[in-house]
Formats: structure tokens, C-alpha cells, sequence
């Protein structure tokens, strides 16, 4: 499989007062197309802080990242960002999805900012995941569940090569839960490399690898 995202010796330190807090410390990763990996770990123990520097939200760091083939440490803040919009889609604990617009409104946004906005690709994008129902209602007239999910195809309208999804199922319920497990598996399934980070454990067991976040490092589970 084609390597996504390769890192080798990651470390990462914040400044708290005169103290340095190291967060992550000499961490390697790689996440290859179509895999879906998930990291789970208490809370403090770097988990967001890694997927904010993977997904080109934070570059204070030291070691090698490589995604999609290129050296961060070669491509400045404009490359970054169009890296980012083209090929990396985001999934949160909250959908954030824009109150005023409809599902399909809202799942097109990403699209139209790359000027490839196209609601008929957007309508097939929710016929395939079975949504297609709630396309031209706005987010106050749909489940919480629903909006968890259009947020995913959100996510996936400009077809990322990677998916970072931070706690996506913190704010639902067991059975809503599983219907966005079975998305992110449908995800990894159409090519993307999935990455998920998880305080739920039966949510983890459905990726291909679950690595643990401790002291500063990713150890297999």
C-alpha cells in the first residue's frame, strides 16, 4: 500500500512557565492509503496535539514528516494550506456544521472554496452513504446522529487521501456511534487512510491497527 503519512522521530514541547513539558518524544508513524488506524491513550497524552501537526494545523515540532510523498520542512505556509484543503479532510467531536445552510449546502463548502463546487456530486456523495433524504434539510431538523454524519461527508467531498477524526463519536450514542464506525470503515474502503482518535474502545476495535499514546509515544495495543 501507498504510504499516506510517514514520521520518524517526532517530538513535540510546550512551555508552561520556566518549565518545558515534553508531549511527544521520538515518536515514528505511518499510515498507508486505505487503512484505518486508531489511537486511544488518556486524556493529556498528546493524542490531539498529534493529529493538529498530521493535519498541518501545528508545525512547532521537531523529527520528519512526510505526507503524501512530500517533506513538510520543504513546502511553506501557502503550500501547507492547499495541502491541506486538497487532501486532508477533518472529522470533530462537533459537527460545526453552518446553521443557515442545508446538509447539502453544508457538505459542498469544501468544494466551493476550491471552486469545484458541484451539488450533484455532493447529492451522490449522500446516495451512497444513504443520506440522500436529508439533503435539503438544515441542521436544526435533523438527528444528532445525522449531523455527525453529514459533517463526515463534509469531510470526504474533496476526496482526501487522509481522514483525521478526532473523538467522532464522543457526543453520540452506542447505536449512532456504530453507524459512524461503519462510515469511517466505508471511507478507508473508497481509498482514504483513516486516522481516529478514540476514548471509546469498542470504537477502536473496528480499525485495522489501534495504537496505544504513552509517554510521549505510539505502541501497538
Amino acid at each position: 500500500m501507498d504510504k499516506i503519512v510517514e514520521i520518524s522521530g517526532l517530538s513535540k514541547a510546550y512551555t508552561q512557565g520556566h518549565e518545558q513539558i515534553l508531549v511527544l518524544e521520538g515518536l515514528d508513524f505511518h499510515i498507508s492509503k486505505g487503512e484505518f488506524v486508531s489511537i486511544v491513550g488518556p486524556s493529556g497524552s498528546g493524542k490531539s496535539t498529534f493529529l493538529n501537526i498530521v493535519g498541518l494545523l501545528d508545525d512547532v515540532y521537531s523529527g520528519e514528516i512526510k505526507l503524501f510523498g512530500r517533506k513538510l520542512e520543504d513546502l511553506g505556509e501557502a503550500a501547507k494550506a492547499v495541502l491541506r484543503l486538497e487532501n486532508i479532510g477533518f472529522v470533530f467531536q462537533f459537527d460545526s456544521l453552518l446553521p443557515e445552510f442545508t446538509v447539502l449546502e453544508n457538505i459542498e463548502m469544501p468544494a466551493r472554496v476550491l471552486g469545484k463546487g458541484d451539488p450533484a456530486a455532493g447529492l451522490e456523495l449522500l446516495r451512497r452513504f444513504g443520506l440522500e433524504e436529508i439533503a435539503g434539510k438544515l441542521p436544526r431538523e435533523i438527528s444528532g446522529g445525522e449531523k455527525q454524519r453529514a459533517a463526515m461527508l463534509r469531510a470526504l467531498r474533496n476526496g482526501p487521501a487522509l481522514l483525521i477524526a478526532d473523538e467522532p463519536t464522543g457526543n453520540l450514542d452506542r447505536h449512532n456511534s456504530g453507524v459512524i464506525m461503519d462510515d469511517l470503515r466505508a471511507a478507508a474502503g473508497l481509498g482514504a487512510a483513516v486516522l481516529m482518535v478514540t476514548h471509546n474502545e469498542e470504537a477502536a476495535r473496528r480499525a485495522d491497527r489501534t495504537l496505544h499514546m504513552g509517554g510521549g509515544k505510539l505502541n501497538a495495543v
